[in-house]
């Protein structure tokens, strides 16, 4: 493994520090002082390397959406059944949305989209692993399992499905995340009305 440059480890540890002050504090309230003491860093590094709180927030959202989109893939498997493949899928959506970017994160960027509406549009798809589910429902079509439909239309319908239970109630603290069995319902949901509208028997 090829080891950081100084500069490179600083780029991080600056990230670092700022993805935990965007969580704490919000993108309004996150100082930029607090984030140079938690990288320790200098404020002039840390604005040679990010020009603003900006920048450096979609910085932010960025490398945790490359390294999303780098280590999630899902490969259809002919020897599964359709359901068991997509209940795989959102429980390792699950994952993602709760464990790595997290509800507290996921809240911040909600209210900086509205905010600044322009960074909403290249940055809240990314939030689901896209282009991976659409690969899968691609290759689902090709082996005769769902319907001849368009893939990314597919996507924008799972994805609405996804948030509307496990992401839009938890970001308005309308519930909580689900756990156990309520978990295992939604998920049940989720697939079941997917297959419902797009599944061949």
């Amino acid at each position: 493994m090829k080891k950081l440059t100084r500069s490179e480890q600083k780029h991080l540890d600056i990230i670092n520090a700022a993805k935990e002050e965007f969580i704490e504090h919000g993108f309004l309230s996150a100082n930029m002082d607090r984030i140079t003491s938690s990288a320790e860093v200098s404020k002039r590094t840390l604005y040679r390397h990010f020009e603003s709180k900006e920048v450096l927030f979609e910085s932010v959202l960025t490398i945790i959406n490359d390294s999303v989109n780098e280590s999630v893939s899902y490969q259809f498997d002919d020897s599964k059944s359709t359901k068991q493949q997509l209940d795989e899928i959102a429980y390792n959506e699950i994952e993602v949305l709760y464990h790595t970017y997290g509800i507290a994160l996921a809240r911040t960027i909600v209210m900086e989209f509205l905010r600044q509406p322009e960074m909403a549009k290249n940055l809240i798809k990314n939030i689901y692993s896209i282009r991976a589910i659409t690969q899968w429902f691609t290759e689902a079509i090709d082996a005769g399992r769902l319907k001849q439909a368009d893939p990314k239309l597919m996507t924008d319908v799972y994805v609405s499905l996804f948030q509307g239970l496990f992401f839009w109630p938890q970001v308005m603290n309308l519930d909580i995340e689900p756990i156990g069995e309520a978990m295992e319902n939604k998920v049940n949901t989720v697939t079941s009305i997917f297959i419902q509208s797009y599944g061949l028997k």
